[in-house]
Formats: structure tokens, sequence, C-alpha cells
């Protein structure tokens, strides 16, 4: 099995950027001890959830975001139970951003536009109180920048990107991605930003435990590439026409708001993907089975978007409108009431406000005492 190697940033900058727009639920891993002569309880692991932090987008009719509400208008379901809600907040907070770049062969043709979008991330997405490191990925994953304030060693980090080797490590480098962000200050709201194909090639991380990481560091999760329908055609049908077995129905209609539009292609006919229920069953499962839509899932999973674009003005607006999309978002906390099952938990989000559109992380799972340690991810052999 390869390994991740890690080389240092360029002038000798070392470093990662991570990009957070959506907070997730933080989950205590306490270890319980027995007196003195008391039975041998030692080491027994027990899994609660203290706190659970969702970032809440509220979007009109025209798309723009709702700004002018209050805590009272908002109310959180855990599970289908209405929660307290303890902290509420209107941005504010200061962005810890790690930016993950694709540098396979495989886009070499957008180099030219990736290269030259280190302003419109840095003006937009950072803005004037974030931090972000950069990290690239192909047959290696590489820190290419630390994080730092410092818009112009983050602009200079992505214009000096290459595209040279085939492999796609898009899983590794979102598990490095992830060990980045957790070394961030608390009060720092964590965004990874993904810029590559929604494609894996030779990874040794899977893609279920490195969402369920996100979700324990309180990690959102977009993404911005080529369309779905571009890996389509060049990786192969749709997964379902690869043998990959998927929950029942996530490919029938009529689904909820964010299902993918799926064309048909090499004969096979087209659908509808309900990314929820795929997200869930990945988290839950902990493994790779999916292909070609992975980054829309896990923007699903964690409250972000996955934007599909193919050229140079389109990624400058997907970056403009996921800028302002962190810029104004609500931030609502609540520690969960009742008992704190093991497996997923759904958070619902709704306001007080008629024709609206209001979107949050999907939810967060609780791992059973024998799995706690396979909720770590990390890339390696």
């Amino acid at each position: 099995m390869g390994r991740v190697i890690r080389r240092g940033g360029f002038g000798g900058h070392g470093g990662i950027i991570v990009v957070c727009f959506t907070l997730l639920p933080v989950y205590a891993l306490a270890q319980t001890t027995t007196p003195a002569g008391a039975a041998q309880t030692q080491n027994k692991i027990q899994v609660h959830t203290e706190e659970v932090i969702a970032p809440v987008t509220v979007l009109d009719k025209q798309g723009a975001p709702v700004l002018d509400l209050t805590q009272k208008d908002f109310h959180v379901f855990d599970n289908g139970v209405e929660q307290t809600i303890d902290h509420w907040d209107l941005g504010g907070d200061p962005l810890a951003v790690a930016l993950v770049i694709e540098t396979s062969s495989h886009i070499e043709m957008m180099a030219p536009v990736i290269r030259g979008m280190g302003s419109i991330f840095t003006e937009t997405v950072m803005a004037l109180n974030g931090e972000a490191a950069v990290i690239t990925y192909d047959s290696t994953v590489d820190v290419r920048q630390a994080f730092t304030h410092d818009h112009d060693d983050v602009q200079q980090a992505i214009s000096a990107v290459n595209f040279e080797a085939p492999e796609m490590r898009l899983y590794d480098a979102m598990a490095d991605a992830v060990e980045q962000l957790k070394t961030r200050p608390i009060n720092y709201r964590r965004v990874m930003l993904v810029v590559g194909e929604s494609q894996d090639i030779a990874s040794d991380a899977k893609l279920g435990l490195v969402l369920r990481d996100a979700q324990l560091a309180n990690i959102a999760i977009y993404a911005v590439g080529p369309s779905s329908s571009t890996a389509d055609l060049r990786f192969g049908e749709k997964p379902p026409s690869r043998g990959i077995k998927y929950p029942p129905g996530v490919f029938s209609g009529p689904t909820r708001p964010g299902a993918l539009q799926i064309p048909g292609n090499g004969g096979s006919p087209g659908g509808t993907l309900d990314l929820m229920p795929v997200a869930i069953w990945l988290i839950t499962r902990g493994t790779n089975e999916i292909k070609n839509h992975q980054l829309a899932v896990a923007a699903a999973a964690t409250g972000g978007v996955h934007y599909r674009v193919l050229r140079d003005r389109a990624l400058r607006t997907a970056l403009d409108q996921i800028g302002s999309e962190l810029h104004a978002q609500y931030i609502v906390s609540y520690a969960p009431s009742g008992e704190r099952t093991t497996g997923f938990h759904e958070i619902k989000a709704t306001v007080s406000r008629p024709n609206v559109t209001v979107r949050t992380r999907l939810g967060y799972f609780v791992a059973a005492p024998r799995d706690a340690a396979d909720t770590v991810a990390k890339p390696g052999p």
C-alpha cells in the first residue's frame, strides 16, 4: 500500500489551508476509571455528545442570504426532538480554511484557472480576519503553505502549483486537511475547501471515516470542480452499473432539496441521487463505496455545497458565493437532550419565516465504544 509523502511549502513555508464554513458537533471520548478495589472497568470507552454546533444558511427566493432573523425564529431538532438553543450568532467568528487542490494530470487543462484563483480566494473566503493553508494532492499529499493570515503567501502557494502525476489521492488529502484543521483555535470556524474532481485513485484513507472525523472536528466541507457528469464520462457509468450496493431509494424520486440529477450515459438510464441517505450510509459504514459523486456527498454531509464548474468565470463566481455564505451564516449550538444513543443523529433546522430555504449540516455520527478507534481516518499504509 502507498504512503502519503508531505513535502515542505514554497520558499520555506510549509502548511495546509483548511477552509471551514460549517461547524459540526463536538464529541468527548472519556476514559473511565474506578477506585482501588472496585470492579475492573478501567479502559472502558464512553462516547458523549457534549455540544452540537450547526451553521445554518437561510436564503430567500432569489438565493440571497436572509440576515434579519433573531434567535427566537430558529428551531433545531435532533433526531426529531426539538432542542434548546444555548448559543446563537450571525457570522462574526474568524475562519480557518484548508484549501485542498487537485494537481493531477487529469485536470491540467484547468491549470491557468486554478493558478489564477488566489486573489478571489483570499479576498472573499479568507477576508480580513481569516487564515488559510494550502494542500495539494496527486500521487502524494503536500502541504504547500501552513496556516497563515498573509494573503500574499497564500496566493503565491496557489499560483505555483504544477499538474503532473496521474494519481488522485483525494481521500488522503481530505484526511490530512482534517488533521490540520483540528489544530486551529476553538473559536475559529473550520472549513475544508476542495478544488478538484469527484474521484479518488490510490488513497489509503476511507471516505466514510474521513467524514466521521470531519464531523467530530466541527469541519464543513465545500467543493468546486468539474461537473459530476464529466467524471461519469471519464471514469465510467454511474455507481449502480458497477455493482455497488446503495441503500434502497437513493436513485428514486421525488427527493428532498439538494438531490443530484445524474444524466444517462453509456446506454444506462439517468436518475436522481438523493445525497442525504447516501451520506448517512457511507458515514455509518465507514467505507468508500461510492463513485464519481464523492464531493457532493461530502458537502451534503457537513452542510457545505458542491459547485460544478469548468470555466474561469464560473470558478470565481463559486468562490465568491462560498465566501458570501460563510460570512452570512447563523451559528447555533445545543447540548442534546434525552438519551445519547450511538449511531447517526439527524439535525434539522427550521425558521419562522415563509418562502425561505434553510440548510444546515446533515447530522453527526456517534460511534459505539467498539468502533471508537475507527472514527479517526489518518492517511498512511
